[in-house]
């Protein structure tokens, strides 16, 4: 094809318009990002950071797990952006005289093409036509670009033909424009997620809710010039990364599909309440409350901390940083919508959930006759944690996992005495209450030399190993969940297991959210299980799917009201549809919630425990 100057002349018009246009209404949202603070350093670990990017967002690892069809489809689009880079370029370049893409690359991207424009299709057809499983309310403005990307494979196929004069000529200028078009529709839209995805990823946590503890030193806030804010009252408290969060949501609804309040018909909407983020920045000032603007009361109650929405998101947004926030606003600040009031102050005043004495948990400790630790004698610490030591209905449990490291040989004991590990409190946004209680129980771990830990409660495994240190960074513990030292004792024949008492027995295992999708043990409580000899059937929603048992967050204590459905009702429907006969939990908690699911429930050292030859 020949090109007038005139048309060289439009195209770079055309080409400096398009692009001036592009960074005069991106200015605005990167300064709305720079308003943030910084909530903490984000650039350690770069290796980390860098390997995960490649893997969610170059091979789609995220995308693809979550929704496997729809994923690949998206897939194939976003490998249509990278591989057309190249053809980009060479397109605009063409009317100067200059050509640099090998035939091999355009064979090879014609292929692509015809991938792109049945991936396109597909996800068209799946949001528009497939109503009752596409993203509610409809993005139109998807069906826009969708047809504009069909429209450039097209156009690009077709100039594969030869295709010769004025037909050619066309058939190139429409390709141009659209490509042209597509900037500002990108910041226009939640397509904007095509640029900020891969920075949102790279900055993104390695851990969920990895929270940050608040300076509450009296001395050093009273020293403040300026009044000290408690998480997320305002607006302007928002960080640079939660601002992030909004404008990078690519409004697919899986947090929202994925989470148990919503999925049992409460208000809590976690794609609501980050496109409301997205709405309050635009449009609210600084100095707005959080609460009402973001979300409400009612919703915030309503979140058990499970980080569903959190894991299944594909565009590295981070939920629970703005729900634990605007909880902890809550707690320290507001003084108002708190779920658990009653739960906050049974703690202060007994130092556990259940109004119980701490000679109840001395005298359980004599009935068992369980030892003590003593330092340089023994090697493992068991933290028994608020339900074994005070729910009488947790006492075969505790019977079930003394009698299994009796059994192995393990060298154990127990403290004189624990106070809560402060996982809920802080939950709460209690966080005054936590660093007490943590500040306690680290002063007792270090003073008796404790070294390792088996926590059978994962809520306290999480909060003692990954929380604790981040007060007292002399603290060195190696904390695991007795499913997993099970594993290691079967593993290694310390104790031995009747593969055949069990045989003839159903059962599900229900996946509690802080061993899995925070600690990442899936497979250490399958495993010890089948030993046992027990038949395992999946519930639908297992593993990282898992659906939350309602407990946490303090849900288990919770005074207020619920609309629709309880989540523990919700799961225990779960549990009943395996059609299996005995429920195995691998948390004290969750056992307590989904108890009576179905005709049997027991903790993981229980099934163990009858299965010891």
């Amino acid at each position: 094809m020949e090109f007038a100057i005139w048309e060289r002349v439009l195209l770079l018009l055309m080409v400096v318009t398009t692009a001036t246009l592009f960074v005069r209404a991106l200015i605005p949202k990167i300064e709305a990002i720079r308003a943030g603070h910084s909530d903490r350093v984000r650039t350690d670990q770069i290796g980390r950071r860098l390997w995960t990017s490649f893997k969610e967002v170059l091979l789609q690892t995220r995308v693809i797990g979550g929704r496997p069809v729809a994923g690949a489809m998206h897939a194939a689009v976003f490998g249509g952006f990278l591989f057309f880079g190249l053809e980009t370029m060479e397109h605009f370049l063409k009317p100067f005289g200059i050509h640099f893409i090998p035939p091999f690359y355009k064979s090879f991207i014609s292929v692509w093409a015809v991938l792109v424009s049945i991936g396109i299709v597909g996800l068209a057809y799946r949001r528009f036509v497939m109503v009752k499983i596409s993203p509610d309310p409809k993005s139109y403005s998807s069906g826009v670009v969708a047809l504009l990307i069909l429209v450039l494979m097209l156009t690009y196929l077709y100039s594969m033909t030869g295709p010769t004069g004025a037909i050619a000529k066309a058939n190139w200028w429409v390709h141009a424009l659209i490509i042209l078009i597509f900037p500002q529709l990108i910041l226009s839209s939640k397509h904007f997620h095509i640029l900020m995805a891969p920075i949102n990823i790279f900055f993104r946590t390695e851990r969920l809710a990895d929270l940050q503890p608040l300076n509450l030193d009296i001395e050093e806030l009273e020293a403040m010039e300026e009044e000290p804010t408690f998480g997320l009252e305002t607006l302007e408290n928002l960080s640079w990364k939660q601002r992030m969060d909004f404008l990078s949501c690519v409004e697919c609804k899986r947090c929202t599909d994925n989470c148990p309040a919503n999925l049992a018909g409460q208000e809590l909407d976690p794609r609501g309440f980050i496109l409301a983020g997205r709405a309050s920045i635009a449009n609210l000032g600084a100095d707005e409350p959080a609460i009402g603007n973001i979300l409400s009361e009612q919703a915030l109650g309503q979140c058990t901390t499970c980080g569903a929405c959190e894991e299944n998101c594909p565009v590295g947004i981070e939920h629970l940083q703005v729900l634990m926030g605007a909880k902890q606003a809550q707690a320290l600040a507001l003084g108002t919508g708190m779920i658990a009031d009653d739960f906050l102050k049974t703690i202060e005043r007994r130092g556990n959930p259940f109004e119980q004495p701490t000679s109840a948990r001395t005298k359980l400790i004599q009935e068992l006759e369980i030892p003590y630790y003593e330092e340089g004698e023994t090697e493992q610490l068991l933290w028994l944690g608020c339900i074994w030591s005070y729910n009488p209905d947790a006492r075969r449990s505790l019977e079930s996992m003394v009698k299994i490291l009796r059994a192995a040989g393990i060298s154990f004991g127990v403290l004189k005495e624990e106070s809560c590990s402060g996982h809920h409190s802080r939950r709460q946004g209690e966080e005054m209450q936590y660093q007490t209680l943590a500040g306690e129980n680290i002063e007792r771990l270090k003073s008796n030399g404790v070294k390792k830990v088996i926590a059978p409660c994962p809520h306290c495994l999480h909060t003692i190993g990954r929380e604790y240190p981040d007060l007292d960074d002399e603290l060195e513990l190696e904390v695991t969940h007795h499913s997993e030292v099970i594993q290691e004792l079967v593993a290694k024949s310390a104790i031995k297991l009747d593969g055949n008492k069990n045989s003839e027995i159903q059962a599900t295992y229900h996946d509690p959210c802080y061993l899995g999708r925070y600690e990442k043990v899936y497979d250490a409580p399958r495993d010890v299980i089948r030993k046992t000899g027990l038949k395992v059937i999946e519930m639908d929603r297992h593993r990282e799917r898992a659906v939350c048992c309602g407990g946490g967050g303090a849900g288990f204590a919770r005074q207020t009201e619920e609309d629709g459905q309880r989540v523990d009702q919700l799961r225990k429907g779960h549990v009943r549809d395996t059609g299996a006969k005995l429920l195995v939990t691998g948390c004290p908690e969750c056992k307590m919630m989904l108890d009576a699911a179905v005709d049997e429930t027991k903790d993981l050292a229980e099934v163990v425990a009858d299965a010891l030859v």
